[in-house]
């Protein structure tokens, strides 16, 4: 009897034991705050339900309501979410309230209660523009708060202070201070950044005027073996010198004391060509490259094989176009009155090829007769004759008595003769390019 009793016992404490789970409901919000005009969403989860009957409704901050009555197809517990998303209308707080019931598959059924408060803030300000922007303490010329771009004049000093005022106290405003300039143009940004992240950039470009001397010539160049015919606009010499010369000392000179030279002193010498190069460096740091080769004989007295190629492979004026043929051996160019000199830009074929450029300074008004010439290694030259026409007053002699019908005479002849040069050489130039216009159409 005692063991039936036991095994009744053991049965209820240790069996296996049915549990019906009761229903259940959560709530739970995207946001716990948000700024005025923001969304929030507030989600009800409920479990072990097959029925249920559930009002959400936001109010304070917000009004919002909505209601769910639904059961599942098949009668049996499942878990759902229930969402209710409100927009917030003023600051404060939005009260997230749910009322109604749950019933669960085995019937049970639960009241529910629940709330969820989400606090409200004003909502940050989206200013993001300056209300002035100062260089070196004075506003900007022209200054507007709609306006982001702007462009100053030349600033002789090194450095400049930019400052800017917010338009809203809340926006942040970073890249001013104290601005270090580079010659030449140099741009800056001013970022403003509003209170809720927003952020706007305005733009300074300002030059910073460059004193500095650009002359990069040679006074003088020399060798102490053989000789150089030296002129500064003649960046290519060529030398040649017996088998016993060793080495040579090429000495050099800036036609600027502020300019900086380097490669020069005692070179060693192989057979053939040496090639050596002399650059001057101006005090605004660009350069010019004069290059001496020298040619040294081998011990039976040959100079090895040396190029007969003198051909131009380009001519460049700066600033001024044409175009170049090698074998068109004369330019007409019409230059305006305040150029002094061109900036020839030759590169021969061949890169052992020499290089000159004659009558290129203070050019005079009227015509100039400037000549490059091209020399291969073995001496020939090709030479390239340009007619600049410099646009200018031609002075003329006064004659003493002179009557005003002659005066007026005379005065019309040196026009009509200043005049009738510059006809020809716009003549010739148009002529030139109708001529390469109709010989392209012919290939």
């Amino acid at each position: 009897m005692k063991r039936v009793y036991y095994l009744i016992l053991a049965l209820i404490l240790f069996g296996p034991q049915i549990v019906l789970a009761a229903p259940n409901a959560t709530i739970g919000v995207s946001a716990s705050s948000i700024e005025k005009g923001q969304s929030v969403t507030a989600t009800v989860t409920i479990t072990d339900s097959a029925a249920w009957n559930i009002r959400i409704t936001g109010s304070g901050a917000a009004s919002c309501t909505q209601k769910f009555a639904d059961v599942t197809a098949d009668a049996q517990s499942t878990t759902k979410k229930l969402s209710l998303k409100c927009t917030s209308t003023t600051d404060g707080t939005i009260h997230f309230s749910v009322t109604g019931d749950i019933t669960s598959g085995a019937g049970q059924t639960k009241n529910v209660s629940l709330s969820k408060d989400v606090t409200v803030n004003k909502a940050k300000s989206s200013v993001n523009t300056l209300s002035d922007l100062k260089v070196n303490g004075k506003t900007v010329s022209g200054f507007s708060s709609s306006k982001t771009s702007y462009t100053l004049g030349e600033e002789s000093g090194s450095s400049i202070t930019i400052a800017a005022t917010p338009t809203d106290s809340k926006a942040k405003v970073s890249g001013t201070g104290t601005k270090s300039l580079g010659y030449g143009k140099n741009a800056f940004t001013i970022t403003v950044t509003a209170e809720n992240g927003a952020k706007k950039t305005y733009s300074i470009t300002i030059s910073r005027a460059d004193s500095r001397s650009k002359n990069n010539y040679l006074k003088s160049l020399s060798v102490d073996k053989g000789t150089i015919s030296f002129n500064k606009n003649t960046t290519s010499y060529l030398i040649k010198v017996e088998h016993d010369v060793e080495n040579v000392t090429i000495k050099a000179q800036a036609e600027d004391s502020k300019a900086q030279v380097s490669g020069t002193g005692t070179k060693k010498l192989a057979d053939y060509v040496n090639e050596f190069k002399v650059v001057v460096t101006a005090e605004n740091k660009t350069t010019r490259t004069y290059v001496v080769k020298v040619a040294r004989k081998d011990k039976d007295g040959n100079f090895g094989k040396l190029s007969s190629d003198n051909i131009a492979k380009s001519i460049t004026i700066t600033d001024y176009k044409f175009v170049f043929d090698n074998n068109v051996k004369k330019y007409n160019l019409l230059v305006e009155e305040e150029v002094n000199e061109l900036e020839f830009n030759v590169v021969p074929n061949n890169s052992n090829a020499t290089v000159s450029v004659a009558n290129n300074t203070d050019l005079k008004p009227g015509l100039n007769e400037v000549t490059v010439t091209v020399t291969a290694e073995n001496g020939d030259k090709n030479e390239f004759l340009f007619n600049i026409y410099k646009i200018g007053e031609t002075k003329t002699c006064e004659v003493e008595e002179e009557s005003k019908e002659d005066n007026i005479l005379s005065k019309i002849n040196v026009w009509m003769i200043v005049s009738g040069v510059e006809l020809i050489v716009i003549i010739s130039l148009i002529a030139k390019v109708a001529s390469k216009k109709k010989n392209k159409k012919k290939k």
